[in-house]
């Protein structure tokens, strides 16, 4: 016989809960901010030049919003780059002898050589539009960020115990399931940890990534970072302590919003014996996971992970102890871009001294090439010639011996004989209608 639940009960399950009503009301108040700050993008260039930036405090949550948008999305990238780049690091140790170095080199280069760089090219990607100016500065917080998170997920793949391993391995999990089940679990209470101190890090890089200067050209984009900047070169100290306060403001909120929950939530996944006497609490997580709503919007997701698990079947037994075949196909990729890579370069280091030849050639008028090559026979007629100068001559008349008589004479006629046409290299007459040749 079944038993219904009371009628209170059921009709309780229907409406909405105090986490439901929080978690709309955050998500909504999220979308809209999102919405609003998207504006911008599309707006003439000339609307960031810096002079229409003003001073007054009441802008500054705007200028916050913004910031924080910038971080966010730069710390989104950062994670995408963190689990693409230190994986296949340390899954390859073929590749990890060229990526590990190469990540060092990377982090070791100032925020502004990058910048310097790829500003240009970004803002090309739109011109006149803030959306390339923005791009731009997500770039330069991501380079402040992503180094750090990505050794930290490196060493933390590289350290994963073998039981856990093995473990995964008689469970019959594909190196899928294993990445997210086992090895991603295990790196994640570093990881976030290491967030955190890139996020911190960004700060300091804010100033740079928002008053961009390209050639005579100078961006300010809306943001605490634009906003000090201004303040500094206007002396404004008021402006600069009202600055410091809003970065304060979205420490706070990112602490509370993002970083905490995450630290909570990752305290489960800590390996070893010890015991946490006070474990770490956030009221957004308790949200999280009682709120239906948050539940709805996270089940096709949810979904599509269980799916993914199951593309490859679960190997068992003799199956299971099957040389793992991902390692060959990592290979073979990489080897395939290496080879690629150097092909490319060998031609254009190759290509390299023919351009500089010809184009030493070129500044000469076709000097020291061959006949077919510098446009000699029926090919040279039909081409303009230069001068010494490279300005372009009339074109060649037919063969005449009267006229190049008459042509050697006047070469030879002093400088006090002008003749309408201009004058040679050496001070002498030229004839307008004979050739450079």
């Amino acid at each position: 016989m079944k038993i219904l639940p009371p009628v209170s009960i059921e009709a309780r399950r229907l409406l909405p809960s105090r986490w439901d009503l929080l978690a709309a009301l955050l998500v909504l108040g999220f979308l809209v901010i999102f919405a609003d700050s998207s504006r911008l993008l599309v707006q003439p260039l000339s609307k960031v030049t810096g002079q229409e930036l003003d001073l007054n405090p009441a802008l500054l949550p705007g200028y916050a919003v913004r910031t924080a948008l910038r971080m966010l999305i730069a710390m989104g990238v950062s994670l995408a780059f963190t689990f693409t780049y230190a994986t296949w690091a340390a899954k390859n140790p073929r590749a990890g002898q060229l990526l590990v170095p190469l990540l060092d080199i990377l982090q070791s280069v100032p925020i502004l050589g990058f910048l310097s760089v790829t500003a240009v090219w970004f803002m090309s990607l739109t011109p006149g539009r803030v959306f390339g100016a923005e791009l731009a500065a997500v770039f330069a917080i991501f380079t402040s960020q992503a180094w750090n998170m990505a050794f930290s997920f490196y060493q933390s793949l590289r350290t994963v115990p073998e039981d856990l391993e093995e473990a995964g391995r008689m469970l019959g999990l594909s190196p899928w399931a294993r990445f997210w089940r086992i090895e991603t679990p295990f790196a994640l209470p570093p990881l976030i940890w290491n967030m955190m101190v890139s996020m911190s890090g960004g700060w300091f890089f804010v100033t740079l990534s928002e008053a961009i200067s390209v050639g005579k050209t100078t961006i300010a984009l809306p943001g605490i970072g634009s906003y000090i900047a201004v303040a500094i070169s206007h002396q404004n100290l008021t402006a600069i302590l009202w600055a410091i306060l809003a970065m304060l403001v979205v420490i706070l909120i990112y602490d509370q919003l993002l970083f905490r929950p995450l630290v909570a939530w990752a305290d489960r996944f800590r390996v070893g014996d010890e015991q946490v006497d006070d474990p770490p609490q956030s009221w957004v997580l308790t949200m999280v996971r009682r709120s239906r709503l948050i539940d709805s919007l996270s089940a096709p997701f949810h979904r599509l992970m269980r799916w993914s698990y199951w593309v490859q079947r679960p190997a068992f037994g003799a199956r299971a102890a099957r040389p793992d075949r991902s390692g060959l196909m990592a290979d073979v990729i990489w080897y395939a871009v290496l080879t690629a890579g150097a092909a490319g370069g060998l031609a254009r280091l190759g290509l390299y001294p023919c351009q500089l030849f010809l184009g030493r050639t070129a500044a000469r008028g076709g000097a020291g090439l061959p006949d077919h090559a510098a446009g000699g026979g029926a090919d040279r007629a039909r081409q303009p010639d230069l001068d010494a100068r490279g300005h372009l001559c009339r074109p060649a008349p037919p063969p005449d011996p009267y006229r190049s008589a008459c042509g050697a004479v006047l070469r030879r006629l002093p400088r006090q004989h002008p003749v309408s046409g201009g004058v040679g290299d050496r001070g002498l007459v030229a004839e307008p209608e004979i050739c450079c040749r």
